[in-house]
């Protein structure tokens, strides 16, 4: 049996607390069930901040793969990037985890402000509200300069900077 249950699915809407304390969705926590330890990671390279909740083992994957056949500069530049922003958090009894001041003027944080949580397969990511509906502005903004018009060339959209991070269900999982 799969310790994921289900990919992540959907999204949901949150709060950060006064003591800067964000609750797992209730949609979301049975995928964090029965966890002691979860990864919270900022990635770096993206346009608007936000954060990822992961299990500990996709994130060792994302590792994994981001070494392999690296040189020693980049292993030297994914260091910095990936272990210099994360944090292993833990859930409290209410599925709570800490999201720490060192984000809340890198990605836009603030205590008492609205979140978005929403699912992207093998991770969830966090955002700040308004981040989250600036940045699908930005989305329909692109996507609509890139429809196909008969006689003008397209620029090809570029991927999102963590499509080589989304790892396909496990096997075994309640979806199969």
């Amino acid at each position: 049996m799969s310790t994921v249950a289900r990919p992540y699915r959907g999204n949901a809407e949150g709060t950060l607390d006064a003591k800067g304390r964000a609750a797992v969705p209730t949609r979301f926590r049975p995928i964090f069930e029965g966890r002691e330890e979860l990864v919270l990671w900022e990635p770096q390279g993206s346009k608007q901040p936000y954060l990822i909740l992961m299990l500990d083992e996709y994130f060792d994957k994302i590792v994994e793969r981001e070494y392999d056949g690296a040189d020693e500069l980049e292993e030297q530049d994914l260091t910095h990037d990936i272990w210099g922003h994360m944090d292993y958090v833990e859930l409290d009894s209410a599925s709570r985890f800490p999201i720490d001041k060192k984000y809340y003027k890198k990605a836009g944080f603030e205590r008492g402000e609205k979140l978005f949580f929403i699912a992207n397969q093998s991770y969830m990511e966090v955002w700040p509200l308004k981040a989250w509906e600036r940045h699908e502005e930005e989305r329909r903004g692109e996507r609509s300069r890139l429809r196909y018009t008969p006689g003008k060339t397209v620029e090809k959209p570029q991927p999102h900077p963590l499509a080589k991070f989304v790892f396909p269900p496990e096997e075994g999982g309640a979806d199969e």
